[in-house]
Parts: structure tokens; sequence; C-alpha cells
């Protein structure tokens, strides 16, 4: 095995070791319980990474890997809209309400994205040379595109709110944004027929995004918070006014 090969190896496993890492520092430090949905991502992407190594190491046909691959991706698609979810409804742990209308608006706002996104990959994606590879992941990346668009908005969320945004908050956003920025942009520019130039860039990428979030799942979290009882007060109202325009 030559060391381009092993080099490889080594940035696709390493990251998935990591991630157990992140788990278990998220149980000792009791963050699985603020943050279900992220702690439950990090074993569905591990467990992930044991299906697709066990293919790889069968050796298993191109198609189905593909295949697998594409449905893999799907269900990563999936927990990283929750997590997002999960962060902008943080502020507002302490209320259920506040955090059933957040979800409504966030809901309705990921839609409208969602079609511009799908719109404009499909277009750009059909002017590639190597369109018919990636023409099966064009709704995997406008996902791609619209949670990139959603974490930006996590971060403007907490600056609207005038609250500090806790250092878990932080990590999860910051690593996500680099997976989910990157990953539409390597897809598209670089041919499929150069699979492990595309999934090294992914997996060092990746490996970036594991170390942020195992850095911040360390740091203490603020035993105090900035959000008073007033900002409360005015972010139900205009939640609410927005509530009542986008509830069907």
């Amino acid at each position: 095995m030559d060391v381009l090969r092993l080099a490889w190896l080594y940035l696709w496993i390493a990251p998935h070791l990591l991630l157990i890492l992140v788990a278990v520092l998220m149980i000792r430090n009791g963050r699985q319980r603020d943050f279900p949905i992220f702690f439950s991502y990090l074993l569905y992407e591990f467990l992930q990474f044991v299906v697709i190594f066990s293919i790889w190491c069968l050796e298993a046909p191109h198609p189905m890997w593909l295949r697998t691959d594409e449905i893999l991706r799907g269900g990563s698609v999936v927990f990283r809209f929750a997590m997002i979810q999960e962060m902008i409804a943080a502020p507002f742990s302490h209320s259920i309400p506040m955090g059933k209308i957040m979800t409504r608006m966030l809901n309705w706002g990921t839609g409208f994205l969602v079609v511009i996104s799908l719109v404009s990959v499909e277009y750009l994606y059909r002017q590639l040379p190597n369109y018919g590879l990636l023409k099966n992941y064009v709704v995997i990346e406008a996902c791609n595109i619209t949670q990139c668009g959603l974490i930006v908005g996590v971060f403007l969320w907490h600056r609207f709110l005038g609250v500090r945004m806790s250092p878990t908050v932080f990590g999860i956003a910051l690593g996500m944004g680099l997976i989910v920025g990157s990953e539409p942009y390597m897809l598209a520019f670089v041919t499929g027929t150069r699979l492990i130039s595309r999934d090294s860039l992914q997996m060092a990428v990746f490996n970036v995004a594991v170390l942020v979030w195992l850095y911040f799942v360390q740091v203490r979290e603020p035993s105090d918070s900035d959000f008073n009882g007033a900002q409360l007060l005015r972010v139900r109202d205009w939640a609410e006014g927005v509530g009542r325009i986008t509830r069907p």
C-alpha cells in the first residue's frame, strides 16, 4: 500500500475515532442532555463510517458504494437540520412555547431556502462535464447550501437576541459550517474519476471540524446568562407576531 493511500486512510479513520472521544467528553460533562441531537449525530457519523469502511474492505461494486454513500449522506443532512433547530432554540430551553414558535419560523425559512438552493444547484451542475456523476447529489448539496445559510443565521440570531453564544453552540456551528460549506465545492469541481482526491479533501476538512468540536465541548459553559426578562418579553412579542403570519 503506497504512502498516499495510507495518508488517505489516516484522514478517513482518525476523525471518526475522535468522534467517540467527543461523545465521551460530552457524557462526562453532561452536555449530551443539553445537546441530544448533536450527541446522536456524533454516533450516527461513527456508524456511517463503520458501514462505508466495511464496504470498502469488502471491495463492493462501485454502484453499491455510491448508493450507500447517497443514503448515508441523506441521513447526515437530516441530522444537521435538526442540529440547527437545536442551536436556534438553545436560548429558549426554559420556554417550550417559544421553542415551538422558533421551530415553525425555522421550518418556513428552511423550505424557502431549499427551493432556491435546489434551483441554483441544478442549474450550475448541468453546466459541468461530470453532471451524470453528480446529479444524484443535487438535493443533498442544495440542502448543504441551505444549512450553510442557516448556520450564518444562528450567529445572527444570537446577535439579534443580544445573547452571548455558549461555547458549545459556537463550536457546533463552526464545525458544521466547515463541513456544509466545503462539500458542494468539492463535489462540483473535483472530477468524479478522482474519488480519492475528493474524499481526501473532504476528510481533511472533517478532521478540522472534529478538532473544533473536541476543543469546544471541553470549554466551560458560563454559569450566568445575559438573557434577561425584558429581552425575553421583547422577543416573545416579536416571535408571536411572526408566528401568526407563518401559522397555516
